[in-house]
């Protein structure tokens, strides 16, 4: 199988305490949201990013068509449209900026160059039962021709409602905003357009192919100072720059940077894709093929709205923003290359085809101890399958919901490390990971005291691609032929959350609109709060932290009412503090607690959880002894699951402003 292009992907970034991380692409992000990722960092280790500056559709729209929406809103005056509208005869001579206004316009995608403007109307007019206020729209077809922007009034009505039509709403940038399932189900229109055979048979997916069905030329060039630019996609002529400037493996000496003295420019014709042949080889270029062609059919919009002739990144006007907590900073670029990221594996590897291959091969798959071994021997099948690199196999596994994939496929320094399995709670999200580089931790122990306690204790040791607990049931040595090496046990493989160190990858900002998790930390917090809620155990009966663990849930009370008192002792709180702080009585909560099947509520379990500190194994049993699940459909319950996981040592305040920076209701009781 083709691990060797993880040459090609591995670049290096340094954290803030010159600690050279391997950068990687994130697997699973959230293409609705148009925000960068939260706790992001420039290169040097700043709150600080750079975000594009770009022209909306809004200030292209009032810009050139202000003076015809008035038109268009007289002659329903003069004609009578309007009157009829507001069912009585209007007194009003003129509409113009005293008596109308233009609060909000929604942008819903037709076509790849036409989209519906819906421009909410205000109007303050006379009538003959005195001043009457109306609120409507104004519809307007709008798009791009070969010569310029256009934009047609089309009717003024009282409501309009899209939301069933099958039209993606736009952003003022004219990046579309899809779920993740929305993008995978445009990439498989995109096949059934193009290539309908692709859809379900993979010897038909070439991207090479594909580019060629869809009109568009590939070329392969060094792209001289490219700044990461893998690819670039050129929608008419351009210039580009080229020359040598990369980074070469020297036997012996290490990476030389080999870069021409004198570069040349050169001219690329309308509909071509330009692979950079300086960071990626012609052979292994198909996932940048595909990207591009997700750009083509999907993003025409965006870049005819922007004037550009490509989509080189390196050419967009950029300012510096100081990024503050809680504060939501915008990146249409990024929206947009994270959409194009998650549409390539759509092409590459569609969704509907792949999840029946992936069940077909889990049905068939009968011998293996844990999940991890299950996906790694599914992920293996269908690379072979598929003939795709492993890498690629994981990525989309976890895409498509098989969380438990994570544990399987895993490469450390270009090996791949014994499969392993895990509570889904403890990685749900792509931020936390438990396979970490030995030189890695290395660097970490030298800028994290904790960290480095730990180890040069000897209470935790590197195996096997993680940092595990140094007892008989977690780790011992190799067999004769690896002398030396440690692994791990057959029970701490099975159950890594329970005995490996946990480590927080954070985003860092490597380009314009490219974002990737260069940025590692030991999950300090998370060994401190268990060790608070188990230490009763430890010193009580002697245990060690993970026999302490199992005595934990054993005997965590079985009902709410008695685990919120054990942990509301625990934290030193009462009854009159704690209602106190929830802005409540002690009276209500006193009667809330009599009868938590009625009175307990999501967010209030939430809330404690957050002020106590909760590690996400301890708030998982508590929501359960409220009976309470969250649901995996509802938005709101998928950002509360996230905040209890990942952000559960950040406190109430932090979770609000996660919420309402998402447009969804606080946490409140």
């Amino acid at each position: 199988m083709a691990e060797e292009i993880f040459d090609e992907l591995e670049d290096y970034v340094e954290n803030g305490h010159g600690v050279r991380i391997a950068a990687e692409q994130p697997i699973n992000e959230d293409c609705s949201s148009d925000a960068v990722p939260d706790d992001v960092t420039d290169l040097a280790g700043r709150k600080k990013v750079y975000v594009p500056v770009l022209n909306t559709i809004t200030r292209v729209l009032f810009k050139r068509y202000r003076l015809s929406l008035y038109t268009f809103l007289n002659r329903e005056l003069r004609n009578g449209g309007l009157a009829g509208i507001l069912g009585c005869r209007i007194e009003t001579k003129t509409i113009n900026h005293t008596v109308c206004c233009f609060p909000k316009v929604t942008y819903w995608k037709i076509s790849r160059d036409s989209f519906y403007a819906d421009i909410a109307v205000e109007l303050q007019l006379r009538t003959e039962y005195g001043l009457k206020k109306w609120n409507g729209f104004l519809v307007c077809v709008c798009g791009y021709d070969d010569e310029d922007f256009y934009c047609e009034v089309d009717t003024l009505t009282e409501n309009t409602e899209r939301k069933n039509s099958g039209m993606d709403m736009l952003s003022p940038f004219a990046v579309p905003y899809l779920t993740n399932r929305r993008v995978d189900e445009i990439a498989e229109n995109m096949l059934y357009r193009y290539w309908p055979e692709a859809l379900t048979n993979p010897q038909f997916r070439s991207a090479r192919e594909l580019a060629s069905r869809m009109g568009l030329i590939i070329q392969f060039h060094p792209v001289f100072e490219h700044k990461q630019v893998r690819s670039i996609l050129f929608f008419s002529e351009g210039e580009l720059v080229v020359g040598a400037d990369r980074y070469d493996q020297i036997p012996g000496v290490g990476k030389r940077h080999i870069k021409t003295k004198k570069s040349r420019t050169i001219i690329i014709p309308p509909k071509t894709i330009v692979i950079n042949t300086n960071i990626v080889k012609r052979d292994h270029c198909d996932f940048e093929i595909f990207h591009e062609c997700k750009h083509y059919d999907q993003d025409y919009l965006f870049f005819r709205l922007q004037g550009m002739e490509s989509n080189d990144t390196r050419k967009v006007e950029v300012r510096e923003l100081i990024v503050c907590k809680g504060e939501e900073v915008k990146d249409p670029i990024y929206f947009m290359e994270k959409q194009a990221n998650r549409m390539a594996y759509g092409l590459m590897m569609p969704i509907t085809h792949t999840r029946m291959l992936i069940t077909d091969l889990c049905a068939r798959e009968c011998e293996y101890r844990h999940a991890g071994e299950k996906y790694e021997k599914v992920g293996l099948a269908l690379a072979k399958i598929l003939n795709l690199p492993h890498f690629r196999i994981r990525a989309r596994m976890i895409q498509l919901g098989y969380v438990e994939a994570k544990g399987s496929l895993n490469y450390v320094q270009h090996q791949l490390i014994r499969p392993f399995a895990f509570d889904i709670d403890s990685w749900k999200d792509g931020l936390h990971t438990f396979v970490v580089e030995e030189r890695t931790v290395r660097k970490l122990q030298e800028t994290n005291e904790d960290l480095n306690m730990l180890i040069e204790s000897g209470a935790y040791v590197y195996a096997d691609g993680h940092v595990v607990r140094n007892d008989s049931r977690s780790v011992h040595d190799a067999e004769e032929e690896e002398e030396g090496k440690l692994v791990l046990t057959d029970w701490a493989n099975a159950h890594v959350d329970e005995c490996c160190l946990r480590f927080v990858r954070k985003y860092v900002q490597t380009g314009t609109g490219s974002y990737v998790y260069g940025r590692m930390y030991y999950d300090a917090e998370l060994e401190r709060q268990e060790a608070f809620y188990l230490s009763d155990i430890v010193n009580q009966q002697q245990l060690d932290q993970l026999d302490a663990r199992m005595v934990f849930i054993d005997q965590f009370p079985r009902t709410f009412r008695e685990a919120f008192e054990m942990l509301m002792e625990k934290n030193g709180d009462t009854q009159e503090s704690l209602a106190a702080d929830l802005n409540i009585t002690s009276r209500t909560l006193r009667d809330w607690l009599k009868d938590p099947e009625h009175k307990i509520t999501t967010d209030f379990v939430i809330m404690n959880s957050l002020r106590w500190k909760l590690p996400y194994w301890i708030s998982k049993m508590l929501l359960d002894r409220a009976m309470i699940r969250l649901n995996e459909f509802d938005r709101r319950h998928r950002a509360l699951d996230y905040i209890r996981t990942n952000l559960w040592d950040q406190g109430i305040e932090t979770a609000n402003q996660f919420l309402v920076g998402r447009g969804l209701e606080p946490l409140h009781i």
